[in-house]
């Protein structure tokens, strides 16, 4: 029992409806020879409620209703010695022509997920739009094929792309440090190991990132050490600390827009005053 309970903790798409039908890469199969899993997985493949969702065609998150349908039968026939194919569609309540369709396989000893509409990746990217213009387009490029070779099921190559785009955080603080700051020592910058250099900026960085940059530990672990399905499970986790660093970045930026406006205002009211 305490490995099947190990198994189900490292397995974060057996934790919701959401993960196991919209998050979970294609090809991704879980083990029906434990048991502990297999109640897991005929918990969420049957799941007859509703699930909050960002629907594509909405462009806002939603709730999805689980549609009774599997390939013409009932959605409860489906027993858990049956072999084959079921399809799994979930709809919008805001309208119920914008659906999600899942297909999974089970074999013998797996289950595995072998299809979906729209793909993961276009349930994913619209949802980091907000994204593009904090990192301009050729990051936002790499940050989104990160987010459609995780949603293909390839693992160590959605790394490579995160990994460039935290670097490229980095290397942005470390431009405004050389420009802002005659005394920062370029050669000792360049010297120095990832962890270090995180520290030599940190006043130019989101707090959030200084304080987890073993962020970068992790996508250099999963790119050189870790296998595709390795990579496939903490992504998600990586990708939401990136979020998390770019939401920080956000509201820096508006913070000062803001500020920069205000001022602007002040300044134009109090000349019109004086001039009066």
């Amino acid at each position: 029992m305490p490995e099947e309970q190990a198994e189900i903790k490292i397995d974060q798409y057996l934790e919701s409806p959401k993960a196991f039908h919209l998050e979970m890469p294609l090809y991704h199969a879980l083990n029906l020879s434990i048991g502990v899993v297999t109640e897991k997985v005929f918990e969420q493949i049957a799941h007859s409620g509703t699930m909050d969702a960002y629907c594509i065609w909405c462009d806002k998150e939603s709730v999805f209703d689980a549609e009774e349908y599997v390939y013409g039968k009932n959605y409860g026939t489906w027993k858990r010695e049956d072999f084959g194919f079921r399809r799994n569609s979930y709809k919008c309540t805001r309208n119920k022509n914008h659906r999600y369709y899942i297909y999974f396989f089970r074999g013998k000893d797996i289950l595995m997920k072998i299809g979906q509409w729209p793909s993961t990746a276009d349930f994913q990217i619209p949802q980091v739009e907000k994204y593009r213009k904090i990192l301009g387009e050729e990051e936002y490029k790499e940050f989104t094929r990160g987010i459609g070779l995780s949603a293909h099921g390839v693992g160590i190559g959605s790394f490579v792309y995160l990994r460039r785009v935290f670097e490229n955080l980095i290397e942005e603080a470390h431009q405004r440090a050389k420009t802002e700051d005659s005394s920062f020592s370029d050669d000792a910058y360049a010297r120095a190991r990832m962890d270090d250099k995180i520290q030599m900026v940190q006043e130019r960085l989101p707090a959030f990132l200084v304080e987890n940059r073993s962020l970068y530990a992790i996508l250099s672990k999963g790119i050189h050490d870790l296998s595709e399905d390795e990579c496939l499970q903490y992504f998600e986790t990586v990708k939401i600390g990136i979020e998390q660093i770019l939401d920080e970045k956000i509201i820096a930026k508006e913070k000062a827009d803001k500020a920069a406006a205000a001022r602007a205002a002040i300044q134009k009211a109090h000349g019109t005053i004086n001039n009066k």
